[in-house]
């Protein structure tokens, strides 16, 4: 399991947020762009989606520095790619199949879901606690992929129930509710 890094930024994010503001001021290069969205698999499309530009604009007119927002936005994706292949221990693949997963602990308000309305319950102590081995992530991940297979089935379409951390990473709310699941991941907290 992997341990917090201890890089939390005062800011709240599970990295480091040091000298974001001074590297965004100075204008990233263009080509920035293409080490970012292989940092994190996406294609030019999903790249431009995330951070709000049309692919021509992107691709085509910024061919010399970034404008300060785009930079910091940016910036704000290298971080989160590079925490997020961290908790994957550097597994790309994995990581990228992860980005593309509905994730119920994304299904917030914040997003457009109701909150809970079931009332939290705490277990006794004595329930506490395991002695099982730890869970067999990969099993857990393929469970999931079938739930989610047979709720497609159901409902008819490709209607994903809960929203994919990529579909996120539009706004920035977004990258922090991606980097709080990272964070959990990163505690032992996987539910």
């Amino acid at each position: 399991m992997i341990t917090p890094s201890g890089k939390l930024s005062g800011l709240g994010w599970g990295f480091s947020t040091t000298n974001l503001i001074l590297q965004a001021r100075q204008k990233l290069p263009r080509s920035r762009v293409n080490e970012v969205a292989l940092l994190g698999g996406l294609t030019k499309k999903q790249m431009a989606l995330v951070l709000g530009v049309t692919e021509r604009n992107l691709y085509h007119h910024h061919q010399g520095e970034l404008s300060v927002p785009l930079s910091e936005r940016l910036l704000l994706l290298e971080k989160l790619f590079q925490h997020g292949l961290n908790i994957f221990d550097g597994h790309r693949e994995g990581f990228y199949t992860w980005l593309r997963t509905p994730l119920a602990e994304l299904a917030t308000p914040e997003v457009g879901f109701a909150s809970p309305v079931t009332e939290y319950i705490p277990r006794p102590i004595a329930q506490m606690g395991t002695k099982q081995p730890p869970p067999d992530l990969s099993a857990a991940a393929q469970a999931r992929r079938e739930r989610l297979t047979n709720y497609r089935l159901i409902a008819g379409g490709p209607m994903l129930p809960y929203p994919t951390p990529l579909s996120l990473l539009d706004t920035v709310t977004g990258c922090k509710l991606v980097d709080n699941v990272f964070t959990r991941i990163e505690s032992g907290v996987f539910s």
